[in-house]
């Protein structure tokens, strides 16, 4: 579709440390200028547009709650091709205009299209919804409030656990034949001390054959496998910090590398024995037999079928967009 020929921002990006395909990025628009603002004339966010300052060649968008009045929500934009590690790289933001047309989910520019293949999924955590093609939406139990919890970033709140009893489930196969990243923003309530776990994956009616990722057992983040008898897990590192943003990774390889990160950096690693496990559900915030919980409010999960680095690199464009993108 042309592009519309009207006020855009452009942001330049800080480019990773290697090069990346199909890497989906993150744009919080209340950062966006007093001009774009001013030129948006439609509460309809899929009639905005985003594109390479390089051609331009337009990009996949995903307008994640999307509010005009107040100027808040989130863009997410998969730049097509190589991310380089060289040169500069410019993305283009244009405002949604009214007499632009609306872009449906599976349209080439739609939502669907806005992840690369290996983000298995994503939840914003304001709503049940898989923000990629593949469809894995949240059911959620308890008192879990979707979206009923405080905003990280651009004005979309997150989750809000409770505690005993609130968790929420997707259906997702994996295996330890896979390379796999758990990741997600945690901020824990006060009186959170230790025993949460942020994701859980397992099988759901037995104790093993089961990979607990980006989790907190006695106030530690740990990466772990175990299939049935004999348990891999990375070293232990500082878990999480109560009434603080935190983020956190859980990595395995198709071996034996386990790696857990908090906020970017490595809390814990270990080359274990490699174990054959499966899992056939995801649990946000228990495990799957309801005794470990979290409780505190949860942001962006995203399971990606990818290297650490590229995990590591979500963190870094999510964790501070002023650094990130500049002005």
């Amino acid at each position: 579709m042309a592009l519309p020929a009207s006020t855009y921002d452009t942001a330049t990006l800080t480019n990773p440390s290697s090069s990346l395909t199909d890497f989906t990025l993150i744009i919080d628009l209340s950062r966006m200028s007093a001009a774009w603002w001013s030129a948006v004339d439609t509460a309809d966010g899929t009639k905005g547009r985003a594109a390479k300052d390089s051609g331009p060649t337009e990009l996949a968008c995903d307008w994640i709650d999307f509010d005009s009045v107040n100027e808040t929500g989130l863009l997410r934009v998969k730049w097509s091709g190589t991310l380089s590690n060289t040169g500069t790289q410019t993305l283009r933001i244009y405002p949604p205009q009214a007499a632009n047309a609306s872009v449906s989910v599976s349209d080439t520019y739609g939502r669907n299209n806005a992840y690369g293949s290996t983000v298995l999924a994503y939840w914003p955590m304001n709503d049940t919804t898989d923000r990629t093609g593949n469809g894995y939406t949240l059911a959620d139990f308890g008192s879990v409030n979707l979206g009923g919890g405080s905003s990280r970033i651009g004005g979309v709140a997150s989750a809000d656990f409770t505690g005993l009893g609130d968790y929420c489930i997707a259906s997702i196969a994996t295996s330890s034949s896979q390379e796999l990243c758990f990741l997600c923003w945690l901020y824990p309530d006060a009186s959170v001390t230790s025993a949460v776990r942020a994701f859980h994956h397992a099988r759901p009616t037995a104790s093993n054959n089961q990979y607990a990722a980006t989790c907190s057992n006695n106030n530690n983040i740990v990466a772990r496998t175990y299939d049935g008898s004999n348990i891999g897990q990375s070293g232990f590192g500082t878990g999480p910090t109560a009434s603080t943003w935190q983020h956190v990774i859980g990595y395995h390889n198709q071996t034996s590398e386990r790696k857990a990160y908090k906020d970017g950096t490595l809390a814990g690693t270990a080359n274990t024995t490699s174990l054959t496990w499966a899992g056939d559900e995801v649990w946000l915030g228990a495990s799957n037999n309801n005794i470990w919980q979290y409780e505190g409010d949860m942001s962006d999960a995203m399971i990606l079928e990818d290297s650490d680095a590229r995990a590591l690199y979500e963190y870094e464009q999510s964790s501070d967009q002023a650094t990130f993108w500049g002005t």
